[in-house]
């Protein structure tokens, strides 16, 4: 064989070699998810193959509550979280990798409340009484801002962690006398009968925006990644209007709630189309007066200490 037949022969076994190799799987980017109605449009998206229509490889990491989700961003576990604007504005204040918001994925408009005994009057009557409520996120929130619309303070009541999935059980044995809750755990509770709503976000609106933060490093390797996310949204948007049965029956299991009361907790929130959003993102001025209010809350209330000027670059703006 001469040299030329053979340096021939060596290269198409070279190529040959190399096509039969299996190629390389990017790793995914994942997103930790809590339960919550709003979020669903997420896992329905995953489920009906529209993040892999768009070429994006998301794996969603399911956890108990919006803490867990932060917590798992905290510790290098994902690579993102859904969470209210609060847990994504304590991030760098944690110590954390700074994130950016990627999706703005509705307005809880009644979604979270407060929720107490029947015997419970109203909001002043809790005062000097134990609530229960996630401390190191939305809970606290949501409580000083009840709290502060019926002139009360935090020090007016005394304040016990507790963890969504313990909130029906610590009322029933009359460890708390309220607790701040969501869907499905607030509809868990409500089940029985035998309690009331004291107060719910739609008195204090557009206040709890639920977003989707990602990474910023991870981001600045996948530049593509936010537009592929945000049209994977859509799509599970058009098919919930669409396939309005199928969806909320797909959504309504996977919350272990029954249809209708997966389609009650949706009234109480508005979700945000992509024109929506990106209207929103293209009014930076508007998110960053919000993102700097419920940071200052936060520091007030000594959830976290910080000076509050990450708010700047929290929300994720096309370059």
């Amino acid at each position: 064989m001469t040299k030329m037949i053979k340096g021939i022969f060596l290269l198409l076994t070279a190529l040959l070699l190399t096509a039969c190799e299996p190629k390389k799987v990017e790793e995914p980017i994942t997103l930790a998810l809590n339960p919550w109605p709003g979020y669903e449009l997420l896992y329905l998206a995953k489920q009906k193959g529209f993040f892999t229509q768009v070429g994006a490889n998301i794996e969603l990491v399911q956890v108990s509550t919006l803490s867990d989700a932060q917590r798992a961003y905290l510790t290098g576990y994902v690579d993102g979280f859904a969470s209210t604007m609060i847990e994504a504005i304590q991030v760098e204040a944690l110590d954390g990798q700074p994130v950016k918001v990627v999706l703005l994925a509705d307005y809880s408009d009644g979604g979270d409340v407060i929720i107490a005994p029947n015997s419970v009057e109203d909001m002043q009557a809790l005062r000097g009484k134990t609530i229960g409520c996630e401390v190191s996120s939305l809970g606290i929130f949501v409580l000083e801002r009840a709290l502060n619309l019926y002139q009360m303070q935090l020090d007016d009541v005394k304040i016990i962690n507790v963890e969504q999935g313990a909130g029906a059980s610590a009322l029933a044995i009359g460890k708390i006398d309220a607790m701040v809750t969501y869907p499905p755990y607030s509809v868990e509770i409500q089940s029985t009968g035998n309690y009331q709503e004291l107060f719910s976000t739609k008195e204090i609106p557009e206040e709890v925006l639920d977003t989707l933060s990602i990474s910023s490093a991870v981001l600045a390797k996948h530049p593509e990644l936010v537009g592929q996310i945000q049209k994977a949204w859509q799509m599970a948007m058009d098919y919930l209007q669409e396939y309005p049965d199928e969806a909320i029956a797909i959504m309504a299991q996977r919350e272990g709630l029954s249809v209708a009361d997966f389609e009650a907790a949706l009234m109480d929130l508005k979700l945000l189309s992509r024109d929506e959003q990106n209207k929103l993102f293209h009014q930076p001025d508007k998110l960053k007066a919000l993102g700097h209010s419920v940071c200052q809350t936060l520091v007030k209330i000594e959830s976290i200490e910080s000076n509050c000027a990450h708010i700047d670059n929290l929300f994720y703006q096309e370059h």
